[in-house]
């Protein structure tokens, strides 16, 4: 139950005593205001040459637009708040959606970055592979320019002692059939000597080649 309060006022140079719930600075507001009110009309022109009904209706009529005008202002002032509330949460809810995309957005960059660190290093793995190759393919160059500069070393003195064999004149005495025999079969295997140190070499040579063309 609201209690009551009890206030002397001044009104117009009357006294009265208003009963309100609310508190006795509030009724002495109101009642300064209608004071201020009759204040201000008696200054129209011709307003205090009309008799007293006339102007309390003149003055109820001014505080009630004083009123409407309030209310109207309230109102505009409500609705300004609801549409900045709706406004507010339009924007609220697009602020989420836009931090779960900026979230998916990182989480997709993070996944990006350590598939490009994945690829860097496979890249630098298949270029340790690649230069190990290259490596090996320039050891088996190398040998492969040893071996055919061997046989083709062998193949010069092999030539040199064809020469040598057929500037030597002929021996007054015949050989033996068996010493003939065994000179032509070892003749026979340094030749098959030389020629597998030439096709060796050959094949090493064209081995290494393929290897170092076929490198990216």
């Amino acid at each position: 139950m609201d209690t009551k309060n009890y206030a002397q006022v001044l009104i117009d140079g009357k006294i009265y005593t208003l009963t309100g719930s609310e508190g006795e600075a509030y009724l002495q507001k109101t009642a300064s205001y209608v004071n201020e009110k009759l204040a201000a009309m008696r200054k129209l022109p011709g307003f205090g040459k009309q008799n007293s009904d006339y102007q309390m209706a003149m003055l109820g009529l001014n505080v009630a637009d004083d009123y409407f005008k309030a209310r109207e202002e309230a109102d505009r002032a409500v609705s300004e708040r609801d549409a900045m509330e709706k406004e507010t949460y339009s924007l609220k809810h697009e602020l989420v959606g836009t931090q779960m995309k900026l979230e998916a957005v990182l989480k997709d960059l993070e996944e990006r970055q350590r598939e490009l660190e994945q690829l860097q290093k496979k890249a630098a793995s298949l270029e340790a592979e690649r230069e190990k190759l290259r490596a090996e393919a320039e050891k088996r160059q190398a040998e492969a320019e040893r071996l055919r500069a061997e046989a083709e070393k062998r193949q010069t003195e092999a030539e040199q002692l064809r020469a040598d064999r057929e500037k030597k004149p002929a021996e007054p005495e015949r050989k033996p059939a068996g010493t003939e025999a065994g000179f032509g079969q070892a003749k026979q295997e340094a030749a098959a000597v030389n020629e597998a140190l030439v096709r060796k070499a050959l094949e090493a040579a064209e081995k290494a080649g393929s290897r170092k063309d076929g490198r990216r």
